[in-house]
């Protein structure tokens, strides 16, 4: 009986020794994601600085009417 369950921890560390691995396989899928998010992105137009401009000039407008403590 010991030397089958010698055998059989011989054969679990084996097992568990060839899955170990030091190379590695290629990218992982979040690395894909965000490889494709920053591609995605760099093709998208930016708005240019009086558009970019604008929109916080309407933000801060809307921000400030709607806040009743920062009127006075």
């Amino acid at each position: 009986m010991k030397h089958l369950q010698l055998i059989g921890l011989i054969a679990c560390a084996i097992f568990f020794v060839s899955c170990e691995s030091t190379g590695t396989t290629g990218k992982g899928n979040q690395e894909a994601k965000r490889l494709a998010a920053l591609h995605q992105q760099r093709e998208q137009p930016q708005p240019d600085e009086a558009q970019q401009n604008l929109w916080n000039a309407q933000h801060d407008i809307l921000t400030r009417d709607g806040n009743a403590a920062s009127r006075y």
